[in-house]
């Protein structure tokens, strides 16, 4: 068996259809600190020519695999230390592949909240409840069994509140059983479908903008990202409701009497409790097991379109990164707005600021004329090309006016040429923000001053020092 703590590299190797000792290497360079980027532009020798796609592959597979494994330890040493880890057991845990799977088999060992089989348990019903499901002779006249173990100081007043108790255990070691709740688990998948519906208390005129759920079911395995995402908003503002929909008699199928040639989960066939037992099923189903899957597959539906609408992100952000830039252009940026004036700004072929301002042309102020002049004499004054207008905030009303310049140009035949363009303005005004972004461009602070834009000295400041003559050579 491979070790626990040992990444399988042949595995990842297989599935990745590549060589085992490249796997080990990229490992290797990866937990000396190395970047993916860095490998692969500069340990190509080390990896045989891996591209960066495959090694962040590698690295994803490297970090679930440690992840199972560290997780894998400590479930063993959690039930070693209460003294219930047996061989048949340790090797399931060693086995499993899945964090899923490794979780299913943790499950009955995991600490958890005073339950209902717990507090059975403290009234001593444990033994009776194993001893009905293994049919042990001893309780073969049950009710005479159940009467002998009424205990008022216990709570247990009746027998029936001692069959209650020894229910409640079974229930919740059938719902903890790993094998149980792969096969329903599969089965949810298989035939499970989200519904949402209208909230009962929901006015005529309240959430309409969900009424496209108001009555929609669709199978949780072709339900697209968005649309899961859109659900759990209106459950979560309030108009929509939503529940799991799923095959229930194929689960009772897989229980009782076997699914699809495989033999049953809980064969009570010739069983002398048979009707008790099926009984004790149905409230692990419904009680107890359905409900934690149904959250389990609400929240895995959640990761993957969570996961979707990153990846979608990255996308739209790699092409609006990667857009052409404009080589030997002089660019006239524009960043629109209205009662804080558009910013201006005159650039050089190599981003190199060369003069910047703020025209008023929107209300409240509305200086149209006077920004279309300004406009004009910084783009004769640079030879700008082209006119680079932020997305944001009066952008149409901007690039309106920026029109209407060039229009008046083209009439006048001036010479200069400019062609306007609108881009997303978002990545600018944020990297703006931070403090090290005046450092970045320290000649705007110059042209500021120069230009007196910014504000002068407060009375009783001290005043700036001359430079200091140069040195005779």
């Amino acid at each position: 068996m491979h070790d626990v703590t040992t990444p399988d590299f042949a595995r990842i190797a297989q599935d990745l259809q590549i060589r085992k000792v490249q796997v080990e290497s990229v490992v290797q360079l990866l937990d000396q600190g190395n970047t993916v980027p860095f490998i692969t532009r500069y340990r190509k020798e080390r990896t045989g020519g891996l591209n960066e796609e495959v090694l962040r592959q590698i690295q994803t597979r490297i970090g679930l695999m440690r992840q199972l494994a560290d997780r894998k330890q400590t479930i063993l040493k959690s039930i070693e230390a209460q003294g219930k880890l047996t061989d048949e057991l340790r090797a399931a845990i060693l086995a499993a592949e899945t964090p899923k799977r490794l979780e299913d088999l943790y499950l009955p060992y995991k600490p958890k909240k005073r339950t209902l089989a717990t507090i059975a348990r403290e009234k001593g019903l444990e033994p009776l409840a194993l001893a009905i499901r293994s049919a042990d002779p001893a309780v073969a006249n049950l009710d005479e069994v159940l009467a002998g173990m009424v205990a008022p100081e216990k709570e247990l007043n009746t027998p029936a509140d001692v069959l209650a108790g020894a229910q409640h255990i079974l229930a919740e070691q059938i719902a903890e059983t790993a094998d149980i709740r792969a096969a329903v688990r599969t089965i949810l998948w298989d035939s499970g479908r989200l519904a949402t519906g209208k909230k009962e208390n929901l006015g005529d005129n309240e959430g309409l903008e969900y009424k496209d759920y108001f009555q929609f079911t669709e199978p949780i395995r072709q339900i697209p990202p968005h649309r899961i995402l859109a659900i759990n908003r209106g459950e979560k503002e309030g108009p929509l409701k939503a529940r799991l929909e799923w095959n229930t008699e194929a689960v009772q199928q897989a229980l009782f009497s076997g699914l699809h040639g495989r033999p049953p989960l809980l064969p009570l066939a010739d069983h002398p409790h048979a009707a008790f037992l099926k009984t004790v099923a149905e409230d692990a189903l419904n009680r107890l097991l359905l409900p934690s899957l149904e959250r389990e597959v609400r929240r895995e539906l959640t990761e993957r379109a969570e996961n979707h609408a990153v990846s979608v992100f990255a996308r739209n952000l790699r092409s609006l990164l990667l857009q052409p830039p404009l080589h030997g252009k002089r660019v006239l940026a524009i960043d629109p707005g209205f009662r804080t004036g558009c910013k201006i700004a005159a650039l050089d072929e190599h981003g190199n600021l060369l003069e910047d301002g703020v025209i008023f042309p929107h209300p409240p102020q509305n200086k149209k004329a006077e920004a279309k002049v300004k406009l004009e004499e910084m783009a004769r004054r640079h030879q700008l090309n082209v006119v680079a207008i932020g997305n944001g905030t009066a952008c149409r009303e901007t690039e309106e006016i920026v029109a209407n310049l060039i229009a008046d140009l083209e009439k006048r035949r001036t010479g200069t040429q400019v062609e306007p363009s609108a881009i997303c303005h978002q990545p600018s005004a944020i990297s703006s923000a931070p403090p090290p972004a005046p450092a970045s461009m320290p000649q705007a602070e110059e042209l500021k001053q120069r230009d007196g834009m910014l504000p002068t000295p407060e009375v009783g400041a001290p005043a700036p020092r001359a430079p200091e003559p140069a040195a005779a050579p």
